[in-house]
């Protein structure tokens, strides 16, 4: 069988992912392609702005991964040339509505680079007019793979396609593409730990319905000490240790708990998302409120008349240091309602201990709606969310049964239907056999750590600390 690997992302350990995948196939006797980018993409996940010295060394970075693979000059596929305009995507950029609205022969575009603009700025809600030249060349970008790939597909007709993601700009198109013309597509991300990668047919990592059979699946199929396996999850995160993602209560203090708070009254613990994380997702569209601080405004208005009870939003820790529409938009609330105290991101506040001190937990699909089971809490969930189908969970279906949802007393849960979603969080994925994790971002595959030449890599180097030093950024 043919397959190609549209390599675009060349971050550790997701380039490394596609490696490891391209020689399994070829020691299993199939043909494999690689899509490159030689600076064709004006802008994608890994370098937004397009810097020079990102692509410098991304192109370098594959190109020796290619080649320590042996992957030949004849399987490297690159962009064709396609010329865009603004009467491609007219009507577009009038508001952020209209860009996620956005079609280009039936794909979602639109959304992709909306997802993208905000993935790079860290804001759901961006001004659109502050992104006019971004969100053109994010279509123009989008339309060009889209062109591009398929004369690709036409051209060398494979039985699959690989791809990192598949939310963003640069990928979205070959995703809707392989499914019109039914061909089937497989996504990768990371797995539940460092020793594994997700690898999915015909689906996305975003997809809830995938998801929640996955999870089940994995359950049914457990070994004998599958809940030992699942318990380790939420004991590990309350530990603070590394599982497949940054720590976010890293430097939080162990049981400390916001000034003044006050026993006698019900008190409700609110841990909301960052929703720059989830916008452009369709599976997470909130099915309650239009968004998390309109949910949380709603109930501190509702329950103003009812002094006994006190709310406590705990802000995610990934909205840390961000000038964006959600912080804003939370501390607008803050100085609204008297009844709720808002614990900023950064705040040393225990996350565990504020979860055990209130009679229940609010969430809007953070783990920690789940982790609340998991220790015995009772958990509302307000949004939407991998675990949103396990038992246990309050879920309203509107507005005031939300507030009685709040108002009513909570019966302590077991903590067992949470214990499924730990084991899968731990187990799900494909445990990597040439490619060795050292770190969220380091390893070797077949003892050779992978990277760029060495004057792509002092490129990058001196580019990222004339930055620092100019502007603070990151490349």
């Amino acid at each position: 069988m043919r397959y190609l690997i549209y390599s675009y992302c060349f971050e550790t350990p997701h380039f490394e992912t596609e490696l490891e995948i391209a020689l399994k196939l070829k020691d299993q006797g199939h043909e494999v392609f690689f899509l490159i980018c030689k600076a064709d993409l004006q802008t994608c996940f890994v370098n937004p702005d397009h810097n020079k010295a990102v692509c410098s060394f991304c192109k370098s970075k594959i190109v020796n991964g290619l080649n320590a693979i042996g992957i030949p000059e004849n399987k490297i596929l690159n962009f064709k040339k396609f010329a865009v305009n603004e009467t491609f995507y007219k009507g577009a950029l009038e508001s952020l509505s209209t860009l996620k609205a956005f079609r280009y022969k039936n794909s979602d575009i639109g959304l992709a680079v909306a997802s993208s603009i905000i993935s790079a700025c860290r804001d759901h809600y961006f001004e659109i007019s502050k992104y006019q030249d971004k969100i053109k060349t994010g279509l123009e970008t989008a339309i060009m793979v889209h062109e591009t790939f398929d004369a690709i597909l036409k051209d060398i007709k494979p039985d699959g396609v690989i791809m990192f993601n598949g939310r963003f700009l640069e990928v979205r198109p070959i995703m809707r593409l392989c499914e019109k013309m039914n061909i089937e597509f497989f996504t990768h991300e990371r797995g539940g730990q460092l020793d594994r990668y997700m690898f999915r047919k015909n689906s996305t990592p975003h997809n809830i319905a995938f998801v929640k059979k996955e999870m089940e699946e994995l359950w049914k199929n457990g070994p004998d000490d599958k809940e030992e396996i699942g318990r380790k999850f939420f004991e590990d995160r309350r530990n603070k240790v590394i599982q497949q993602w940054h720590v976010f209560t890293e430097n939080q203090v162990e049981g400390d708990l916001p000034a003044g708070f006050d026993q006698a009254k019900r008190n409700i613990g609110i841990f909301n998302s960052s929703m720059d994380e989830y916008e452009g997702i369709a599976d997470f569209n909130n099915k309650l409120y239009t968004d998390d601080n309109e949910g949380i405004e709603q109930i501190c208005k509702d329950f103003l008349p009812y002094p006994e009870f006190h709310f406590y939003l705990r802000v995610h820790p990934n909205l840390a240091g961000l000038d964006n529409a959600q912080n804003k938009k939370i501390a607008e609330i803050k100085e609204r309602y008297s009844n709720l105290t808002v614990i900023p991101p950064d705040d040393k506040i225990d996350s565990y201990a504020l979860m055990e001190a209130v009679e229940a937990v609010i969430s809007f699909g953070s783990t920690m709606g789940i982790e609340a089971i998991y220790w015995h809490k009772p958990s509302i969930l307000l949004g939407r969310a991998f675990y949103e189908n396990l038992d246990g969970l309050i879920k309203p279906g509107n507005h005031p049964e939300v507030v009685q949802s709040i108002k009513n007393k909570k019966e302590t849960q077991t903590g067992l239907s949470a214990i499924k979603y730990g084991y899968w969080c731990l187990t799900y994925g494909t445990k990597f056999e040439l490619f060795k994790p050292e770190s969220l971002f380091k390893g070797t595959i077949l003892g050779k750590r992978i990277t760029a030449s060495l004057l792509p890599r002092l490129r990058r180097k001196y580019r990222y600390h004339l930055d620092k030093l100019t502007n603070g950024s990151k490349l």
